[in-house]
């Protein structure tokens, strides 16, 4: 079973207000919040702005409203 972020990385809180220019740095303030957390991102994470999945994490955040971070799983 996979644990969840909040739970892993930020002692039960699952939302946080934050401002990033980008994935990069959003990634970056999340790990100073739950050390290990950038790490474990890269390879484990999938991230959607404001619905929309995203892989490139130089693309800018200004205007963004909503950020997700999920576990991916496997499957077929």
């Amino acid at each position: 079973m996979i644990e969840p972020f909040p739970g892993r990385y930020f002692a039960g809180r699952g939302e946080f207000e934050l401002e990033a220019p980008n994935l990069f740095a959003l990634v970056r303030a999340l790990d100073a919040i739950g050390s290990g957390f950038a790490e474990m991102a890269g390879e484990d994470a999938a991230i959607a702005v404001d619905g929309v999945m995203r892989a490139d994490w130089s693309a800018p955040l200004e205007g963004a409203q909503e950020v997700l971070i999920v576990p991916r799983i496997a499957g077929g």
